[in-house]
């Protein structure tokens, strides 16, 4: 009876310590697991925007490759960037949107040296600016912006919200938005599109002094099938520089 109670006593030992060893074990291989992974994603960059599978949303349409000019409510636009807006105003209606896009230009295109806070964006084709506030009483229409960005953005545009006193002290608030795959862009503009702070690659197209690109605040770019025809793509995660056909990734212009 005594040797049959040490087997026992012992053989509870063994399971005891063989408990333990695999504990031991699978506790190293979980930290180990962890330790690749925050190799892997620091390695490529786990903090950058990285793409998603392409998959075309529902309202894209290829605009016309029409430039001439014309005057909408005081601003000077091309054929081309007024049909990207007048579709963008059709998506928008379609959401319950409210404002009149024409009615709300506040800077068109084709002014070179109209506004410094533009920083020359504004000097070629393709690119407009909308207000989002209210005619009626001033105010800013917050509900109406998520829905705005992105009937422009499936519309063929890069557009982001600048808030107010984000360009500089004073600056209003507004939607900038830049016209992709327009033949008359500026430098400063196509720079917007897929440079170092640019559109494709998941920030906000303002060029930062530090040089660190800040995320798009409004997610990820909106990519139709007619703008991959023309070269561009989701370029979150690929190195700089990685210029589409007519970009740039040196900022020309003077950062503010």
């Amino acid at each position: 009876m005594r040797g049959e109670g040490q087997q026992g006593a012992a053989k509870l030992r063994t399971e005891r310590a063989l408990r333990m060893i695999s504990r031991v074990l699978l506790s190293s291989l979980l930290s180990a697991l962890l330790a690749l992974t925050w190799l892997a994603t620091a390695g490529a960059g786990a903090l950058a925007p990285t793409p998603t599978p392409f998959g075309e949303p529902e309202g894209c349409w290829e605009p016309p490759d029409d430039y001439t000019r014309l005057w909408v409510n005081g601003a000077l636009l091309n054929a081309r960037t007024l049909a990207m807006l007048d579709h963008a105003q059709a998506l928008y209606t379609a959401r319950g949107g409210t404002l009149d896009l024409r009615l709300a230009i506040t800077q068109g295109s084709y002014n070179p040296g109209g506004l410094a806070a533009s920083f020359g964006t504004h000097d070629g084709g393709g690119a407009v600016d909308l207000s989002v506030r209210s005619r009626a009483n001033w105010e800013v229409l917050w509900g109406e912006i998520p829905p705005l960005i992105a009937a422009l953005r499936t519309a063929g545009f890069a557009a982001w919200l600048r808030d107010a006193d984000e360009l500089h002290p004073g600056s209003p608030i507004h939607i900038h938005a830049i016209a992709v795959g327009d033949a008359e862009l500026s430098e400063a503009a196509r720079a917007q599109l897929d440079g170092t702070f640019g559109y494709f690659r998941g920030y906000d197209g303002l060029p930062q002094i530090n040089g660190v690109p800040r995320p798009d605040r409004h997610g990820g770019p909106v990519i139709c099938a007619w703008m991959v025809a023309r070269g561009f793509r989701d370029l979150r995660g690929q190195p700089n520089p990685y210029p589409t056909p007519g970009g740039t990734t040196v900022p020309p212009w003077p950062i503010p």
